[in-house]
């Protein structure tokens, strides 16, 4: 009887990939270190600054945000602290995250002693997301503003509805998988960057890479890689006629926000464009007031976020209309 010897898989196509993936390892190293340009096609991790200090934590990367589920859920203890604690509370979609820069509100409220939290998300999202917070964490802000762009009158985006559907478990699960996935790409970017990305990923748009850490003393972002181009945005408030529907719940929102001993204050951050063109009527109709400067010559980076200088001329100017409207200091 003959007896057949095992087959033994080759090892030479694992081999042969290896020497090939070490050439082209080292060859994309050296392009990338070699050729400036290849940095300039599109913003990469490897170009973040990561902050220094325990201040912040990581808030979005591509693959996920992580913070509408740090808010739900009060997974970070001083950042929950700090948002119970702030009497001036702000609301609104990305825009207002780029825009509001802590260096100037940080100027602004302390010297009128005041806690400020900056609670906007992405996902374009509306009121009822931090409504939900509010009630869940039994907020009451002395003063809520209120990034007036598409905020009212809008259901919870997929992500926020994913997020209420989690459960705690499932929150840290995905905090820690995305923070150390963030970390790993953080090194392996700088040793093989996304191709994909600097010639332009099929089916994907430009540029649409950013990474933002969020402060736990006081909700803002911090945004990096930060493109400085950017087009022309108008210097004009949208004072279209609101829709009933819309009207009806930013009544509505005003109305629990009263319960709680809030005030309201409305504003409108530039944007070429806006998801609504109805702040102005908003205003007045709930009768409240309306912060929202107008500044020529801001420019957005992307056709939605104000560039970084941009953001910090617009905050400047913001937080001066929005003094009349705050209370006195403590």
């Amino acid at each position: 009887m003959t007896v057949k010897r095992a087959h033994r898989p080759s090892l030479a196509p694992a081999g042969i990939f290896a020497l090939v993936f070490i050439g082209l390892t080292a060859a994309t190293h050296v392009a990338w270190t070699a050729l400036p340009w290849l940095s300039s096609r599109v913003p990469s991790i490897a170009l973040a600054d990561e902050p220094a200090g325990d201040d912040t934590y990581l808030a979005a990367d591509r693959g996920g945000h992580l913070d509408h589920h740090v808010h739900y859920f009060g997974l970070d203890d001083a950042a929950l602290a700090a948002l119970r604690q702030a009497e001036v509370l702000f609301l609104g979609n990305s825009r207002l995250m780029f825009a509001l820069r802590p260096r100037v509100l940080d100027s602004f409220f302390g010297a009128r002693q005041l806690d400020y939290y900056v609670m906007g998300f992405g996902f374009r999202e509306g009121a009822r997301f931090p409504l939900e917070i509010l009630r869940r964490f039994d907020l009451y802000p002395r003063v809520v503003v209120v990034n007036a762009d598409g905020f009212f009158g809008r259901d919870l985006s997929e992500w926020a509805t994913q997020v209420i559907a989690d459960n705690r478990f499932d929150a840290l699960k995905r905090q820690h998988e995305n923070e150390v996935t963030h970390a790993v790409r953080r090194v392996v970017h700088r040793v093989i960057p996304n191709w994909l990305d600097i010639f332009d990923r099929p089916g994907a748009d430009e540029g649409n890479e950013f990474i933002a850490y969020r402060s736990r003393r006081n909700g803002t972002w911090r945004v990096s890689p930060w493109p400085a181009e950017g087009r022309t945005v108008p210097a004009a408030v949208p004072d279209g006629q609101a829709a009933p529907w819309t009207l009806d719940a930013a009544r509505a929102f005003k109305d629990e926000l009263e319960q709680r001993g809030s005030q309201l204050v409305l504003t409108f951050v530039p944007t070429p464009t806006p998801d609504t063109r109805e702040a102005a009527d908003v205003a007045e109709e709930l009768d409240v007031p309306l912060a929202a400067p107008l500044i020529h010559g801001l420019t957005s980076y992307d056709n939605s976020h104000l560039t970084e200088d941009s953001a910090s001329l617009w905050s400047e100017r913001f937080v001066q209309s929005l003094s009349p409207y705050l209370p006195a200091s403590r």
